[in-house]
C-alpha cells in the first residue's frame, strides 16, 4: 500500500464525513462536532508538521478540553514520526480500530433480484425522511447528537445519492454513496436488526456501487470496525480487500463529553 494512495482515501473520506467546525494546525486537522463519532472530533495529521510535538499536544489538550470534549487523534502506519509511541507514553490508548477496505470496479457485475418483498429507493436529495430513517437505526440517544448528524451528512459537498429500503412506510436499512477522485465511497450502512440475515445489506452495498458505476466510478472503497464480524463476512462477499488500518488513541478528562459513535 503506497503512502501516495492512503493519503488520497484520507482526504476523500475527510470530504465525505465533514466536521461541523474544523481548523488546520500546523499540518494538523483538528475537528470538532460535539461529540458526535470519534471521526469528525478528531486530531488528523496529515502533513509534515515544524513545531515541536510537545508543544502540539499541550496546544491540543487545551484546545479541546475547552470545548469539553475528549482528545482524539486519528492515527496510521502512513504518520511519520514518533507521534504514535509518544501519545502513548502520555497516557491515550487506542480505542478503536479500523480497517479500510478498496476494490476495481473493472470486474464488477451485480444483478438486481428480480423479486424481493421490500422496495428499495435510490435518491439524489437527502431528505429528511433518510436522515430519519438513520437516526432511528443507529440510536442516537439525545436530540443534540440528531441534529449534530443531520448536520455533518448535510455539509457533504462532493456528488452524493441516498439508498433507503423500506418494509411498507418503514425505513428498515440504509446507505449513502459518495463520490470523489474515481472513487464511490460506501457510507452509512445500517439495517434494523429485527431484518438482518435477509441479504439487505448486500444489496445496499451492491446498489451502490452499481450506482457509483453510473457515475463514473472505477473503485470502491468503505471502512469497517474491528470485532464487526458480520460486515467483514459481508465486505468479503463483495470482493472487498484490507488496504490499511487507522487507529483512534483518546484521552478524557472529568468533564469531557462522551463521545456517541
Amino acid at each position: 500500500m503506497s503512502k501516495y494512495l492512503a493519503n488520497e482515501i484520507e482526504e476523500i473520506m475527510l470530504n465525505a464525513f465533514p466536521s461541523v467546525r474544523q481548523e488546520i494546525y500546523d499540518g494538523w486537522l483538528l475537528r470538532f462536532s460535539g461529540g458526535y463519532t470519534y471521526r469528525a472530533n478528531c486530531i488528523c495529521p496529515l502533513y509534515p508538521s515544524e513545531y515541536p510535538l510537545e508543544e502540539k499536544i499541550a496546544y491540543c489538550e487545551e484546545r479541546y478540553r475547552r470545548l469539553h470534549l475528549p482528545v482524539i487523534y486519528k492515527m496510521s502506519h502512513i504518520i511519520p514520526g514518533n507521534l504514535d509511541m509518544l501519545l502513548e507514553k502520555k497516557g491515550y490508548p487506542i480505542v478503536k480500530y479500523v480497517d479500510v477496505l478498496c476494490r476495481s470496479l473493472s470486474d464488477w457485475n451485480y444483478t438486481p433480484p428480480s423479486s424481493d418483498p421490500y422496495r428499495l429507493t435510490v435518491s439524489r436529495q437527502m431528505d429528511d425522511e433518510w436522515l430519519e430513517g438513520v437516526n432511528q437505526l443507529i440510536h442516537i440517544p439525545v436530540p443534540q447528537m440528531e441534529n449534530i448528524q443531520k448536520h455533518i451528512f448535510r455539509r457533504i459537498q462532493s456528488p452524493y445519492f441516498c439508498v433507503h429500503i423500506k418494509d411498507g412506510s418503514r425505513i428498515i436499512a440504509t446507505g449513502l454513496g459518495v463520490l470523489e477522485r474515481g472513487y464511490i465511497g460506501l457510507y452509512a450502512i445500517h439495517v434494523d436488526e429485527a431484518y438482518r440475515r435477509q441479504g439487505l445489506a448486500l444489496r445496499l452495498c451492491s446498489e451502490i456501487i452499481r450506482q457509483g458505476q453510473t457515475m463514473g466510478a472505477t473503485k470502491a472503497h468503505l471502512q469497517v470496525r474491528h470485532g464487526n464480524t458480520g460486515a467483514f463476512l459481508l465486505y468479503d462477499r463483495l470482493d472487498m480487500k484490507k488496504v490499511y488500518t487507522h487507529w483512534f488513541r483518546m484521552k478524557t478528562f472529568d468533564d469531557s463529553i462522551p463521545i456517541f459513535d
